[in-house]
């Protein structure tokens, strides 16, 4: 599986940084091509060189290149100036799943 791991640097206005992220940019991920998961964290620690990190999981590269190319991939890429002025580190990597566990909402 490839994985697109996405690091953003502590902004200045965390509030509205998150305001926008969880409200606007996050709803499109969730309409990737190919996607198999997704997550983010918002680090607690101030000192972290990163303030929040986001996931995507994708069977293999081309599905993860496909979702990067389309119309929904091309919003995400370009909207990131939107609410992280200081922009984004991107990695992909090849992921190796050692235990997966579904946690039920009750």
């Amino acid at each position: 599986m490839k994985k697109l791991l996405v690091l953003y640097p502590r902004p200045l206005d965390e509030e509205a940084f998150l305001y926008y992220y969880r409200g606007e940019h996050l709803s499109r991920v969730l309409e990737l091509p190919g996607l198999l998961s997704a997550s983010y964290s918002v680090t607690d620690d101030n000192n972290a060189p990163y303030f929040v990190y986001f996931e995507a999981v994708f069977q293999h590269g081309q599905a993860l290149a496909d979702a990067m190319a389309s119309d929904v991939g091309k919003f995400l890429a370009g909207d990131i100036e939107n609410f992280s002025p200081k922009g984004a580190v991107t990695v992909v990597s090849e992921t190796e799943v050692l235990k997966s566990l579904t946690v039920n909402a009750d």
